[in-house]
């Protein structure tokens, strides 16, 4: 579980501080406010982790190549407004993330990276801290190309080299670890492990794949499914087609089947169906999803787009494993405000009974409204939850965390929130006023 993030002079970031991250973590704001880029940032991470290029130190994107993130040059991710971070260099970027694997939060693991304009625009590496608090390592770069070593706590460095610049921002060489002996065993694992973190990240864009009438299907559960839920519904079908196959077997339900009949539980809490149907087409690898309703039943491509942009919030939230974070923005869109008060329960359920961590970006005022209930009733505990208020004031970004009582009562709570809610009542009030006097007045 990502427990800290901290960003400096990132996009719109000048320095985000200190930022705690819960089980349950809920970012809202206004629009273009630098929402938004917390996630990216963690995303721009594990696509320079995951990727294949050695000698690319932060893999700004490349939409040709389906990056999760594409951000551009050093120079489209370097802040340039409000105050100077006093943290680092105001020419450098920096990325700083905890995580830790168990219950007990002391053994935590640092992530924390300083980048530089690199050749061409891209970005060098300049700092590197990764390891638990005693262990790993940390590098710091002396000349383009040469980097400092040190191991551990120890004051005193192991030396510089070329073969001490970690390949993606997080991993030696094969060359590099055998030129350090014995001593390289004790960072050998240390990159592996943010690689494994990151592996346990899902993330769902704001912009989701619009239902078709008809899918093809591999035969197989899909190991994810794609930033934009793409492979939502071919998760779904290996579901149904699973039960199915039971059925005629007469042999109990596999666990594959859970995904299937969860959805259709909370599709049922959202009122936005009643049931589902997988149906082959023929004997082809083509399968539609029904959805069924009244008792009826109609294509996903005919029913509101509500049903096919929700689909893939649920099954991402079902979908993840334990220890897995699961990274959502906008999981109301196009949704009714009682389904949207639903998505507080799924990810709080979720989250609570299988161990998964939700960052949320959203702008929903009732699923916002839902999580506040839920701490009330103590169902969510205030340990549990963290929220933020992302506001811009002008060009600069800053991050209010929100202080929640025991009876879910925000203290900071900022102008405006959602809105001015009592301004707008005031105004109907007095408009309704000013109604009743000129009917009075027609009337004598």
């Amino acid at each position: 579980m990502l427990t800290h993030l901290k960003l400096d002079n990132f996009k719109i970031w000048r320095s985000t501080g200190a930022m705690r991250l819960a089980p349950l973590t809920l970012l809202l704001g206004t629009n273009s406010s630098g929402k938004s880029s917390l996630i990216q940032s963690l995303l721009l991470i594990r696509q320079t982790v995951k990727g294949d290029d050695p000698n690319l130190d932060l893999n700004l994107g490349n939409p040709d190549a389906n990056d999760s993130v594409t951000l551009g040059q050093f120079s489209d991710l370097l802040c340039r407004h409000g105050d100077v971070s006093g943290s680092i260099p105001a020419n450098q970027v920096g990325i700083e993330f905890r995580w830790n694997e168990g219950a007990d939060l002391t053994m935590s693991t640092l992530f924390s990276a300083r980048y530089r304009k690199g050749p061409s625009g891209s970005a060098e590496l300049d700092y590197l801290r990764l390891g638990r608090d005693g262990e790993g390592f940390t590098v710091e770069r002396r000349k383009t190309g040469i980097y400092r070593l040190w191991l551990a706590d120890k004051r005193k460095a192991v030396g510089q080299s070329a073969d001490y610049r970690p390949q993606r921002s997080f991993a030696f060489s094969p060359e590099a670890i055998a030129s350090l002996g014995k001593r390289g065993s004790s960072i050998e694992s240390v990159g592996p492990a943010l690689l494994h973190e990151l592996g346990k990240v899902i993330y769902l864009g704001p912009v989701r794949r619009l239902a078709q009438r008809d899918y093809v299907w591999s035969g197989r559960m899909p190991a994810h499914i794609g930033d934009d839920g793409a492979k939502a519904v071919d998760a779904l079908i290996a579901s149904g087609v699973a039960i199915e196959q039971a059925k005629k077997r007469n042999k109990p339900k596999p666990p594959e089947a859970e995904l299937f009949d969860r959805t259709i539980d909370w599709l049922k809490a959202m009122n936005l169906a009643d049931g589902l149907e997988v149906r082959a087409l023929g004997r082809s690898a083509r399968y539609e999803l029904l959805i069924k309703n009244n008792d009826e039943s109609s294509n996903l491509k005919d029913v509101g787009v509500g049903v096919s942009q929700v689909l893939p919030v649920i099954v991402a939230a079902l979908f993840a494993q334990p220890g897995h974070i699961v990274l959502i923005e906008e999981p109301e869109s196009h949704l009714h405000p009682s389904a949207q008060s639903e998505l507080a329960n799924l990810f709080a359920e979720v989250s609570s009974e299988r161990g998964v961590q939700f960052i949320i970006e959203t702008h929903s005022e009732h699923l916002f409204r839902r999580m506040q209930t839920l701490l009330a009733r103590q169902t969510v505990t205030r340990e549990d939850c963290a929220m933020y208020f992302v506001e811009r004031d002008g060009r600069r970004a800053s991050l209010r965390p929100l202080e929640v009582d025991e009876v879910g009562r925000i203290r900071n709570w900022p102008t405006q929130f959602f809105g001015d809610a009592l301004g707008e009542t005031r105004e109907q009030a007095k408009l309704a006023i000013e109604h009743a006097k000129e009917m009075r007045a027609k009337d004598g």
